[in-house]
């Protein structure tokens, strides 16, 4: 069972679309999966912040597919904000990744830090719960 619960938490780190459904298929409880992807996820974005003027500078000499992404990461935050970018980028390419791009264009780390720990823990919780319930059909 740590083995199951250190897994979850790892791949909270990557990602929460990778974390919860590997949960459900671990048979965890839906509130363990739901806890170890929000501290997994949260620890990933915290270690992202701390270090992120280094990671601003690689992410920004990347190109290609990283470019693609930006301009998403941008689109998000012109359209709704710190608080949007925080929300929406997390579903949509991740929470790493928004809190990594997302350091690029926002003057104030924190508030991205704090909207992106709040976009992990409300769809970590939708998906968790959408999980279970497709479970609870099968």
């Amino acid at each position: 069972m740590i083995a199951n619960l250190t897994v979850i938490l790892f791949l909270g780190v990557l990602g929460i679309w990778k974390s919860v459904p590997v949960g459900f298929i671990l048979n965890m409880h839906p509130v363990l999966v739901c806890t170890m992807t929000i501290l997994g996820a949260s620890l990933g974005v915290l270690l992202i912040y701390l270090i992120g003027s280094k990671l601003k500078r690689r992410i920004l000499s990347l190109s290609g597919k990283s470019n693609k992404t930006q301009q998403k990461i941008n689109k998000i935050f012109d359209r709704y904000g710190v608080p949007g970018l925080g929300m929406l980028a997390t579903l949509v390419v991740g929470p790493a990744l928004t809190m990594a791009l997302g350091l690029t264009i926002v003057k104030n780390g924190k508030n991205l830090l704090l909207w992106t720990n709040i976009g992990i823990v409300v769809w970590s919780v939708l998906l968790t719960l959408i999980g279970q319930v497709g479970v609870n059909i099968l």
